[in-house]
């Protein structure tokens, strides 16, 4: 659904969409931060989620955010055992903290699977696809051969690891809606020349049709394009509020402007969110601030396994800051 940020000049390190290795996905955000998320994988079981978190910079820690579910509810105290190490006492909503990862993550490099019960219910937490996983994180983070590094540690000094980024500033410009603006709609959309969407959804089915106020003479137009059982896509476009009008497709940075699913417009932010099934356990989603004059990108976020976890767990791989 996201396309590479070739408008954003970013070391390719610096920001990198999520990558899965077999029960493992990992993705880094432009400020050098990565997340690493592992859950039980194919062979199912009660669906469990370990969410591995490190900041760019020298000597940062690493910190591990741990969850079990289960249908039948009731979880007790947990016991998470791997490599013949047991770490026990846990809830079924656990952080992790760095010493203890310090103690687990040797372990689990060199097992198949860790395994987490309360000695009524079992979960199997899949490690196959971890060490590649955390490989791509040394290499985005700069640490590949540093004492520091997570998989292939060395002697290249610590201090030589690239340092965290600042999230950039990014500041949404919201313009109220005038008095006639809705009216905009029909000219605006006649005056389309691509007529992709039409053809996937026709005036006849009744489309979403939405005007936002962009700027004094702008102003965006979102057309649903396509309708599903739990989700709906829209094209998104910038137009002149005057005649001739000259509708384009938005350009947003990292996005598809043909095609946002369950796209929504508020206070000069363009959100979309996409669904990798009904249940909602595997996600995407991606906002953008209207800055007066173009869109940025805000926000990126992926969950790519269908763990199960209603949800999902997400992996960052954009984050600004708005003060």
């Amino acid at each position: 659904m996201v396309a590479a940020l070739a408008a954003l000049s970013l070391p390719a390190a610096s920001w990198a969409k999520a990558q899965v290795y077999k029960d493992w996905a990992v993705a880094c955000d432009n400020t050098r931060h990565c997340e690493a998320n592992g859950t039980q994988g194919d062979e199912g079981g009660n669906p469990v989620s370990l969410l591995l978190k490190r900041d760019g910079g020298p000597n940062a820690p690493l910190s591990g955010e741990l969850l079990a579910n289960s249908e039948e509810g009731g979880i007790g105290p947990l016991s998470l055992s791997v490599g013949g190490f047991s770490l026990p006492g846990l809830k079924d909503e656990q952080t992790l903290s760095a010493a203890q990862m310090a103690k687990l993550l040797p372990r689990m490099l060199d097992a198949d699977a860790a395994e987490l019960s309360d000695g009524k219910q079992q979960w199997r937490l899949s490690l196959a696809g971890l060490k590649a996983a955390l490989l791509r994180m040394d290499e985005a983070q700069g640490r590949l051969g540093t004492p520091g590094a997570l998989v292939k540690k060395g002697t290249k000094p610590e201090a030589s690891v690239p340092p965290a980024l600042p999230a950039p500033l990014l500041r949404p410009v919201p313009t109220a809606a005038r008095p006639g603006d809705d009216a905009l709609a029909a000219p605006i959309l006649k005056a389309v020349r691509e007529r992709d969407c039409w053809e996937q959804m026709p005036d006849e089915e009744h489309p979403a049709v939405s005007v936002h106020r962009l700027s004094a003479k702008q102003v965006l137009v979102l057309r649903e394009c396509g309708r599903g059982a739990y989700q709906s896509g829209s094209s998104v476009w910038i137009a002149q509020d005057k005649p001739p009008y000259q509708p384009r497709l938005a350009q947003l940075p990292g996005g598809e402007p043909e095609y946002q699913m369950n796209a929504e417009f508020d206070q000069g932010v363009l959100s979309s969110f996409s669904k990798g099934r009904g249940f909602n356990d595997c996600n995407a989603s991606s906002a953008w601030a209207w800055t007066g004059s173009r869109f940025e990108l805000m926000h990126d976020a992926e969950a790519p396994q269908c763990s199960g976890i209603p949800g999902g767990i997400s992996l960052r791989s954009w984050v600004t800051r708005q003060q």
